[in-house]
């Protein structure tokens, strides 16, 4: 088995590792290991994302065994990604960042201008509803094609084209009010 765990689906990985499988859990970990951490840069402070990432993963080593498939791991690892998130901004009152857009003097415009842009877009996805959040992580942080964000959602592709649009557009209302 050793040379073919690789080429083994996740959820088959997922079952294995439930059952004590530490291989089958850790060609999991290096398979989304990247997933986790492109999702969690898009969510929370560039400071926070390598500490956030190891907190995933042990949350996901010690729930292996509840894991119960009803869904996919993917989105069994990205409840764990909202939830290591949600706990992140609740820690001692934490709030997403924000920023001022009158500017304070500060002679720093391409620095602060694309700190700026990203708290803004944080903050606009964390109030959007999840499956709003979901799809443009698939898309944006994940980089998935529509096929394979409607394969991850478990809906057809026209549903995904036409969810990914109402996201846009509520992610760009957000963003004027915001």
């Amino acid at each position: 088995m050793d040379g073919q765990i690789d080429t083994i689906e996740d959820e088959a990985l997922a079952r294995m590792a439930k059952e004590g499988d530490r291989e089958a859990f850790n060609v999991l970990c290096d398979r989304y290991v990247g997933v986790v951490y492109n999702r969690l840069r898009a969510l929370l402070p560039v400071q926070a994302v390598d500490d956030v990432t190891q907190e995933v993963f042990l949350a996901a080593t010690r729930g292996i065994r509840r894991y119960r498939a009803q869904s996919s791991f993917r989105t069994w690892i990205s409840a764990i990604v909202r939830h290591k998130v949600a706990d992140y901004y609740r820690t001692a009152g934490r709030q997403p960042e924000s920023s001022s857009l009158d500017g304070d003097g500060d002679p720093e415009p391409v620095v602060r201008d694309r700190w700026e842009e990203r708290a803004i877009v944080r903050l606009a996805l964390r109030r959007l509803p999840v499956h709003y959040q979901e799809i443009l992580l698939l898309r944006f942080a994940e980089g998935l094609p529509f096929t394979h964000v409607a394969a991850a959602l478990g809906i057809s592709l026209e549903a995904t084209k036409s969810r990914y649009r109402r996201a846009i557009a509520a992610i760009a209302k957000e963003m004027e009010v915001g």
